[in-house]
């Protein structure tokens, strides 16, 4: 039955073998080129989630393995529940709830402090296909935040397809887009992860 299959060539891995990762490619970027270029599309790239019941300590903790600034949280009901984002868990929000909880902070969840669904603001993937990044940095700045999530369908037929976050255009175009209490580097989240063991 295998007689029709041929083996394939197989190499040694060399001293200097490294490892890929998917980058975006810089070169050649502008403010005026196409709004997609910088999209992290969710249909090439599985969106990193997170569950709605894990501890914020948990989602900074995720964020960090991950390497991001913003996780998609999932229901118990397996559906989109909202997004939380290392401004969020790295500023008040989290003791400002657990003060008022009556609980730690390492017993607040991602549910209790998230950006639910249905306050969530998206770019129809339409009207991306006609923008430039220069567009989609106009918008970062007008909503002041630094994620944009990108949707496509409508009512029913609606689904979270990508994301635009704004640490992807200071990587690719060298421009830093601006929010208080933005986590700048991973050191960052390292910190405040450390800083909240330690309490715990």
């Amino acid at each position: 039955m295998l007689n029709k299959y041929r083996n394939i060539p197989v190499n040694t891995l060399s001293d200097h073998c490294g490892l890929c990762n998917p980058s975006i490619q810089p070169e050649g970027l502008t403010l005026d080129s196409p709004a997609s270029t910088l999209m992290i599309d969710f249909t090439q790239t599985a969106a990193t989630t997170a569950s709605d019941s894990i501890s914020v300590n948990d989602a900074l903790e995720l964020m960090l393995a991950n390497r991001k600034r913003a996780l998609i949280i999932i229901g118990h009901n397996g559906e989109l529940s909202g997004v939380i984002t290392a401004m969020d868990l790295m500023g008040r929000k989290p003791m400002l709830y657990a003060n008022e909880a009556g609980i730690m902070r390492s017993d607040v969840l991602v549910k209790n402090i998230m950006l639910p669904k249905h306050k969530l603001k998206a770019i129809s993937r339409k009207n991306i296909e006609k923008s430039c990044l220069g567009d989609v940095m106009q918008t970062f700045m007008a909503l002041n935040e630094q994620h944009i999530l990108v949707i496509e369908g409508e009512a029913e037929d609606m689904n979270v397809c990508g994301l635009f976050s704004a640490s992807d255009f200071k990587r690719a175009l060298g421009i830093t887009i601006e929010t208080p209490l933005v986590a700048h580097t991973f050191f960052d989240l390292e910190r405040v992860i450390n800083e909240h063991k330690e309490v715990m």
